[in-house]
């Protein structure tokens, strides 16, 4: 008996679906893993945005206490009440 020398039309079929659907997961997580990093970076950004925002109330009540000393103000009208 001879060998085959050709797939039939429905294992070629079965073949070509699996890899169509082998490109379409490799393609879904290199997607995914760029919007990983994306993420990572805005989250790196946002770390550094915090830190500056932390030292500048530092400053901010450094600045105000040497001022007024140990007050409470009342942002909506700058009132000061003294303790």
């Amino acid at each position: 008996m001879d060998k085959p020398t050709k797939l039939q039309e429905t294992e070629l079929q079965e073949l070509k679906d699996f890899q169509k659907q082998s490109e379409v997961l490799i393609a879904q997580l290199g997607q995914l893993s760029f919007k990983k990093l994306q993420i990572e970076k805005e989250e790196e950004y946002l770390k550094s945005q915090y830190d500056k925002i932390t030292a500048t109330e530092v400053e901010l009540g450094k600045k105000l206490k040497e001022t007024y000393g140990n007050v409470q103000i009342d942002l909506k009208e700058g009132d000061i009440t003294y303790s």
